[in-house]
């Protein structure tokens, strides 16, 4: 997982000379130019997700980190939410890049309904396991959720 972020922050870097090198070298359209720098983008939020999802792994079987509390699960299903709330983001980037680069505009309608569509069941998926999670947390108020380094305490 850590190579796939360096790996995705370098590609990330490199779309972003190349957007330079595109507005200042060659001064064309801006309709390249955002679209390469929306690639960029794209890259960084790849490598954002895929640092959480490493991170989020080493800390539920391996051991605790110290890393913000944005970035921490406590279970797997915590761990899907958090991969899903990513994923809109470069959803969104795409669709984006797709209206840049539209040649037919119903075709850019479908995309965009797709979006939209995955977009809302992920959230709804999120917001379900969310409330689970509380009743949950409700009916056994006493349990705590286990983690590798509760396991090593013991």
């Amino acid at each position: 997982m850590l190579l796939g972020v360096l790996t995705a922050l370098y590609i990330g870097a490199e779309k972003t000379v190349q957007v330079i090198q595109i507005a200042v070298l060659h001064q064309e359209s801006i309709n390249s130019t955002l679209y390469v720098l929306f690639d960029a983008l794209d890259s960084f939020l790849v490598a954002i997700a895929l640092l959480v999802i490493a991170v989020s792994l080493y800390e539920l079987f391996i051991g605790g980190l110290e890393v913000p509390d944005w970035m921490l699960v406590k279970s797997l299903d915590e761990l899907k939410a958090k991969f899903g709330s990513v994923l809109i983001p470069i959803m969104a980037v795409k669709f984006v890049q797709k209206l840049l680069q539209s040649e037919s505009t119903l075709e850019t309608l479908y995309y965009g309904i797709a979006v939209a569509l995955v977009s809302f069941a992920l959230t709804a998926f999120n917001f379900v396991a969310e409330k689970e999670k509380d009743a949950e947390m409700e009916r056994h108020p006493e349990e705590e959720e286990t983690r590798a380094k509760d396991l090593k305490k013991k």
